[in-house]
């Protein structure tokens, strides 16, 4: 079943989770789809006219559980031949250690890196990435043209942010300059890699690649709000406004850059951004940990989205985004499991069951914890509003894309068949998933994916990475006079406050 010429497909008597606007589910329903799109959902009915062929395929969905696609809303699949390289890092020493052996990497390697990310998505029933592309700032187009080529291959939906940023390194932390005054030289590297890559060459992507094929749409993606400059972040808002993309960054991830921004700019990051007429329904901004209530009533205002990444804020010691005010205050709240080296993974499903285990304590009313229900809507709902499909992807619903995963119930996560939304969210762990279907392409069948040949690709993989190993080794000895001065931020830090920020790493 691949390709948009594939004709119709019928789903039979299969239980739908359709996370539709009444959060139905249908136990048991049909679903047709047609081409690309979903046709008809609804009751299974045998006479139905929904039913009448010709099909090309008919599935017994007797024993399987459909739901819509996951949506990842934040990741870096540029960084995926790193993956399980690196512990017991806080997030700004994190950085430099690992975008440093990006140096290393070509094009050749970027697809690999990228294509077996779009794998292992697929396989845990991912059906849209939103991917925060660094790569190799030393390549013409830091090797973006390479990812979307490989999730084209792999038929995973992508939209993909070209990461720019303008600030010097060292500006952009509350580093002291007694601590900096030895390693200049090392610094100044970080900076000219990290600033390769001009807002010119994210416009060239975008006329490109947004909307050339079926699968790929761009946003512009600033690094972060405390790395780019008035100029730059003003730039980025007037490229998505000519493009109709829209806006996908960093922001408060780590208690040094809520901190840092004050005091360059002398206000919150989010006031920042929202000064600067950042802020939108088709902006979305990762991870938003170090923020005040001030920040989640601007953010709840716009319409933007905070794209709240658990995995990675904890691995990386930035604290506990405040998931459940942010939503008291309307802020529409997705999920994404981060890059493959500080996560490290892009399984969605660890992501659901962290993001709902993370926001439970002894501290708050029991009855004010996030529910299954609300968490699995962060993956599929409020999560298509961060790739700017809204009406696309995120529900089974005729009408919108065929973005399909197939469970099955013969499974241990499901034997004891009870509460859909606490099972979904609780138990399974991807390990059920039968069959995958994006845009009507079925792209997983029987937990295998279709495009590729995956233990070829994983012998390239393994091969390509081996090939690199002195290269990326050096590239990271050069950045290690570096950590003495982000070890002596890190101490200083503990006892500083970020005015009207609860400190996040108390579970709240």
């Amino acid at each position: 079943m691949k390709g948009p010429g594939h004709g119709r497909v019928l789903i039979r008597d299969v239980r739908i989770v359709t996370v539709d606007d009444d959060d139905r589910i249908l136990d048991p329903g049909d679903l047709v789809i047609e081409g690309t799109r979903i046709a008809w959902v609804g009751p299974a009915d045998a006479d139905g006219p929904h039913r009448m062929g010709p099909f090309e395929h008919e599935i017994d969905g007797r024993r399987l559980i459909a739901i819509p696609g996951l949506i990842n809303a934040h990741t870096h699949t540029y960084s995926t031949l790193f993956k399980g390289s690196y512990e017991r890092m806080p997030l700004d020493l994190w950085l430099v250690a690992m975008r440093a052996p990006t140096t290393a990497l070509s094009h050749e390697l970027l697809h690999l890196s990228s294509l077996v990310a779009g794998v292992e998505m697929l396989k845990t029933g991912t059906t849209t990435a939103l991917d925060h592309f660094f790569g190799n700032p030393a390549l013409a187009d830091a090797g973006i043209s390479a990812e979307v080529a490989a999730m084209r291959e792999v038929g995973l939906r992508h939209s993909v942010a070209f990461v720019v940023m303008d600030m010097r390194w060292e500006e952009t932390l509350p580093l002291t300059g007694e601590a900096l005054a030895s390693v200049r030289g090392a610094a100044g590297d970080v900076t000219r890699r990290e600033t390769a890559q001009a807002i010119e060459g994210a416009a060239e992507f975008i006329a490109e690649h947004h909307r050339s094929h079926p699968l790929t749409t761009c946003l512009v993606g600033p690094s972060a709000a405390h790395r780019c400059s008035d100029a730059l972040l003003r730039r980025s808002r007037e490229l998505a406004d000519e493009t109709g993309t829209g806006i996908h960054l960093h922001l408060g991830e780590s208690k040094s850059h809520a901190i840092r921004n004050r005091e360059l700019f002398g206000e919150s990051l989010v006031a920042r951004l929202d000064r600067l007429g950042i802020l939108g329904t088709d902006t979305s901004m990762a991870h938003g940990v170090w923020l005040d209530d001030d920040e989640l009533d601007r953010i709840g205002r716009s319409g933007a989205t905070i794209v709240h990444n658990p995995a990675s804020n904890l691995k990386l010691g930035s604290g506990v985004a405040r998931v459940p005010e942010m939503w008291a205050r309307g802020v529409n709240v997705a999920v994404a499991t981060d890059g493959p080296c500080s996560s490290d993974n892009f399984n969605m499903w660890e992501a659901l069951r962290l993001a709902a285990l993370l926001h439970t304590s002894n501290q708050v009313d029991y009855r004010g914890w996030p529910s299954a229900q609300q968490i699995f809507r962060m993956a599929t709902r409020a999560a298509s509003r961060a790739v700017r499909l809204e009406s696309e992807v995120g529900a089974i619903a005729a009408g919108r894309l065929a973005d399909v995963v197939l469970l099955r119930r013969d499974s241990v996560h499901w034997a004891a068949d009870n509460d859909p939304w606490v099972q979904l969210v609780y138990s399974e762990n991807g390990s059920s998933i039968d069959r995958v279907f994006v845009g009507g392409d079925e792209v997983v069948r029987d937990g295998r994916v279709t495009t590729v040949d995956e233990p070829a690709l994983y012998r390239a993989v393994s091969e390509a990475r081996a090939a690199i190993d002195e290269a990326a080794a050096a590239s990271r000895r050069a950045v290690a006079p570096l950590e003495g001065p982000l070890h002596a931020m890190w101490l200083d830090l503990r006892d500083r406050t970020v005015a009207g920020v609860e400190p996040s790493t108390r579970f709240r």
